[in-house]
């Protein structure tokens, strides 16, 4: 029987949390070491959190729950207002399960369903955020670079958030039957 709601064990909830600490937490920690990289390590870190939540929870919503949690200790923990890290954090989380489909606990571990949800989830966070930062203004630049800065920040999206996946699936065939 499979049901979809948000019922969630202790553990399960545990599992949310502390992938929604490790994501907020590494991306602090390289936005601090490596502020150059202008927070483009937070992407592989996101796939990995989205992903091992999402495999290791089983439950339709649980990548959902996490972004949420994960989104609001942005908004507090940013020093800058940034309210583009909610919505794009929750939209990247509900973009991950709505793309896992309706038998979540089937498909959830499985490599391919992985890796696409996570381009999915990435290109919808991408997106979200960029749409948001171009509408207050955040870029004063000419159209053409404009284009420029969305195709190379999405593709560097997809690149590394997917890469951060491919760790959760390779932990995966380590430590599941």
């Amino acid at each position: 029987m499979i049901t979809y709601g948000l019922r969630l064990s202790t553990k399960q909830l545990s599992i949310i949390a502390l992938s929604a600490a490790f994501y907020v937490l590494m991306g602090a920690i390289t936005g601090l070491v490596l502020p150059a990289a202008r927070g483009y390590p937070a992407h592989f870190f996101r796939g990995l959190a989205m992903s091992a939540a999402g495999a290791y929870t089983r439950r339709m919503w649980s990548v959902t729950v996490m972004s949420l949690i994960a989104g609001v200790l942005f908004m507090v923990l940013v020093p800058a207002p940034a309210p583009y890290l909610l919505f794009s954090t929750v939209a990247a989380g509900l973009l991950y399960d709505l793309s896992m489909g309706r038998n979540y606990p089937d498909v959830c571990r499985k490599r391919r369903r992985i890796t696409m949800a996570t381009v999915v989830s990435g290109l919808g966070e991408a997106v979200v955020a960029l749409g948001i930062l171009t509408y207050v203004g955040l870029f004063n630049v000419q159209p053409s670079a404009l284009a420029v800065i969305w195709i190379v920040t999405i593709a560097a999206n997809l690149v590394l958030s997917t890469a951060g996946a491919q760790v959760t699936v390779a932990l995966l065939r380590r430590y599941t039957k």
